[in-house]
């Protein structure tokens, strides 16, 4: 099966740096998946000549042949990430594990989680300032409704042991112990996990049960005569999630609506096609939520393109007449900026905060015979003006800043208060609202 999917993995847990894929013969699987990297095929008795000299003459004995499949397969991955021309960032290979978690991700499931995530933060679980390193791993999100938020466990928590294993013993920076982290807090659904925390001058213990968690994508709530929808990522049912928020605030009269995408690094184009399209109706002058391209030259030059897909305005919005306003930041990647850009180019909403991440491209999903993934950017995405945003990012309308993500309001977490969040409230103002 193959999905368009434009993620920006830099924010989510679905960066894998161990790339993995098949256990056959490595000249194979990279003869037919790379068949056009520099100026001749992949040279398959070079490859299988390497594995011959590793397999007889390597220190160790009995290495592996999927070692060096997937060395192979990681380096071909390696040279676009490497390779000025493409400086590809989104290209990947994903275990089979690893391939089953990114749709679990996409459909919004979590295995064996408490709900929460972990930061790297300073004394009293600070953001750290410019220059200073990390000496605490603090709990920074903290899911409501799931069990941690269940629990007791708050923002802010400083971690101190997990089921009786201490933090510090875990590594010598905090980077090193939230990856060693999380095969502790997570396990086996049903089984609880005590963790020792920090808040002010007391250390609390704290049980949780994990569990199999459904996240939502879609949060609302009312301001005013304003509906505020969050949209976190662009899931399988967030089309449809986010159409029901948006007819029930219909149904109390509401008359704006703030879609707020801080802090989404998007998800399947099908689910930002559905979204945009809710405010937009097929016009003489607009068609398209975004326009794909693919197989350029290599200059990337739109004009070259042998793929053209086209995701049109899709009939049927419930709300192209209600008052926009989407808010962003640095964080807004992929799906929401396809979003973003089609409001913005077809003048249907203003759009408030910061600039965007500026990611541009799209990503397919290529299943092997395994099991395992090759995630590979395969278009480049242009919005309804004809424009690019790759590594630009989209400028706002009304540029408002944040002093840290702890000033952001959220509902699918703990958060700040919505008086604290200056983007928020510029938001709310532009949609001509009192809070």
């Amino acid at each position: 099966m193959v999905v368009a999917t434009i993620v920006a993995c830099y924010v989510t847990g679905l960066t894998v740096t161990n790339l993995s894929g098949t256990a056959g013969p490595a000249g194979i699987w990279i003869d037919r998946l790379f068949p056009h990297i520099g100026s001749s095929r992949v040279d398959d008795p070079s490859v299988n000549s390497a594995w011959d000299i590793v397999r007889r003459e390597y220190v160790f004995r009995n290495v592996d042949a999927t070692a060096a499949t997937q060395g192979a397969e990681a380096g071909i991955i390696q040279a676009l990430h490497d390779n000025p021309k493409f400086n590809d960032k989104f290209s990947a290979f994903f275990t089979k594990d690893e391939y089953a978690s990114l749709q679990n991700d996409l459909r919004g499931q979590r295995s064996g989680s408490i709900g929460i995530a972990l930061e790297p933060r300073c004394t009293a679980a600070v953001i750290c300032p410019a220059g200073s390193t990390p000496n605490v791993v603090a709990i920074e999100e903290v899911l409501r409704g799931q069990p941690a938020d269940r629990a007791g466990l708050r923002n802010g928590d400083i971690l101190i042991r997990v089921n009786g294993t201490d933090v510090q013993s875990l590594g010598t920076d905090a980077n090193q112990r939230i990856d060693k982290l999380r095969t502790l807090v997570r396990g086996d659904a049903g089984t609880a996990v005590t963790l020792s925390v920090q808040r002010g001058a007391q250390v609390i213990d704290i049980s949780v049960q994990r569990a199999d968690l459904q996240i939502p994508s879609v949060y609302s709530q009312r301001f005013g005569s304003v509906l505020y929808v969050q949209i976190t990522t662009f899931e399988e049912q967030t089309g449809s999630d986010f159409r029901k928020a948006v007819q029930d605030g219909i149904n109390q009269h509401l008359t704006s609506v703030v879609l707020d995408l801080r802090h989404n690094p998007g998800g399947l184009v099908t689910a930002a096609q559905s979204v945009a399209s809710e405010f937009l109706v097929t016009g003489a002058n607009e068609r398209d939520v975004v326009v794909r391209r693919g197989r350029l030259d290599q200059n990337g030059d739109p004009n070259t393109a042998e793929k053209v897909e086209h995701d049109p305005i899709t009939s049927g919005g419930i709300a192209p007449s209600l008052r926009l306003v989407v808010l962003v930041d640095g964080s807004s990647a992929s799906a929401s900026e396809i979003v973003t850009a089609a409001l913005h180019d077809y003048k249907r909403g203003s759009v408030v905060g910061n600039k965007t991440f500026g990611k541009g491209s799209v990503q397919e999903d290529f299943t092997l015979p395994d099991g395992n993934d090759l995630h590979l950017t395969v278009e480049r995405w242009f919005g309804p003006a004809g424009e690019t945003i790759d590594g630009a990012g989209i400028t706002p309308d009304q540029t408002v800043g944040i002093p840290d993500d702890d000033h952001r309001f959220r509902l699918d977490s703990q958060s700040a208060d919505p008086a604290q969040d200056a983007q928020l409230q510029a938001a709310l103002s532009a949609a001509q609202v009192t809070p």
